[in-house]
């Protein structure tokens, strides 16, 4: 995996949406609207995943606020402030859901 860039929009019915990087750039650029949030206004997740050191994973988040115009293009996108916060279980649901295709290891039982 080396590094590994995820891309999550939380949309106005918590549901949650997964972009690969080249959707997310289209998105961010504009050349992909989506209508389904014009003129709304959602939460952005961005997971960095970082497994180049051996037996460790490193994960990194940022989130933003994204506003989109009546054809469903970005807008503004800026930090989120308190009202715009991402959750402590959303984080913690995306980040788990960005982890499912790493390998687990049995339990060990002593």
């Amino acid at each position: 995996m080396s590094t590994e860039v995820k891309h999550f929009l939380i949309t106005p019915e918590d549901g949650i949406r997964e972009f690969s990087a080249e959707q997310a750039a289209m998105v961010a650029a504009g050349t992909r609207p989506l209508p389904e949030l014009a003129d709304r206004m959602v939460r952005y997740l961005q997971i960095t995943l970082d497994d180049s050191e051996i037996g460790e994973i490193k994960v990194q988040t940022s989130g933003a606020f994204v506003a989109f115009d009546a054809d469903g293009r970005v807008t503004e996108a800026h930090p989120p402030k308190d009202a715009e916060s991402i959750t402590g279980f959303e984080h913690d649901a995306i980040v788990q859901w960005s982890l499912r295709d790493v390998p687990t290891v049995a339990p060990t039982f002593h």
